[in-house]
């Protein structure tokens, strides 16, 4: 499929990744609550099970919730772009894969971080950070990760089209670290904007956060749609 990017689609897309980000981030807090009993303290990317965890030997499982969730939605994407006979699932699938933040996932592992290393870790019972569990992390990460990457580019029939998974690959990963690492953890933590905990265990100011990115994404969401330029 050759596709055109619009403004409306990159504004839709934008809300869809921060909207998957969150998501990810309850796959994490609330499987920790089930497994602990409570809710640990969070921030827009960075969590943590209570200090009160009921069974702490399981609490790797909220860190694997995580990825499990971001991963399968990834894979859906690509397999919905890449064998779909809907056109508009086809173009859904495209930005549900890249929303999902593959290299994001790929480029942490390789740096030796990650939530997937902290889990090969209390699989592997390291608790030295040693080298061969970052080359475990790293491997599994590559080899969940990439292939939909590939999967997407084989099918996009643009002439630049690795130059577009390049761009949705590393641009969101850009932005977002600009903008929800650094500004929305800044509003939240030194300048204290709604950073009070009553839902899910999260702040305030991030469940506004993401409910303002769902209303973007309904306004929007017909741009979704105008990825498709010909076929």
């Amino acid at each position: 499929m050759q596709i055109k990017i619009t403004w409306k689609y990159i504004v839709a897309f934008i809300a869809l990744n921060f909207i998957m980000g969150e998501l990810h981030e309850q796959a994490h807090i609330n499987t920790g609550f089930f497994i602990c009993g409570c809710y640990g303290p969070r921030d827009f990317n960075v969590w943590a099970t209570c200090e009160q965890c009921a069974k702490p030997a399981w609490a790797y499982l909220a860190t694997l919730a995580g990825p499990l969730f971001s991963c399968s939605l990834m894979w859906l994407g690509a397999l919905w772009f890449s064998r779909s006979t809907n056109e508009n699932k086809r173009m859904i699938g495209f930005s549900l894969l890249f929303a999902n933040l593959p290299f994001a996932r790929i480029f942490t592992a390789l740096m030796g971080g990650g939530d997937e290393k902290i889990v090969v870790q209390a699989l592997m019972g390291d608790t030295s950070n040693s080298l061969s569990s970052k080359i475990i992390t790293s491997a599994i990460v590559i080899l969940v990760c990439l292939p939909p990457m590939f999967i997407a580019g084989k099918k996009i029939w643009n002439k630049n089209r690795w130059g577009i998974v390049a761009g949705f690959s590393v641009i969101p990963l850009v932005y977002g670290m600009l903008y929800q690492h650094m500004f929305l953890n800044w509003l939240l933590k030194k300048k204290e904007v709604l950073p009070e905990t009553h839902i899910l265990g999260s702040p305030e100011l991030v469940l506004f956060h993401f409910v303002l990115m769902l209303l973007l994404l309904f306004l929007f969401r017909k741009g979704l749609l105008e990825l498709k330029n010909a076929r």
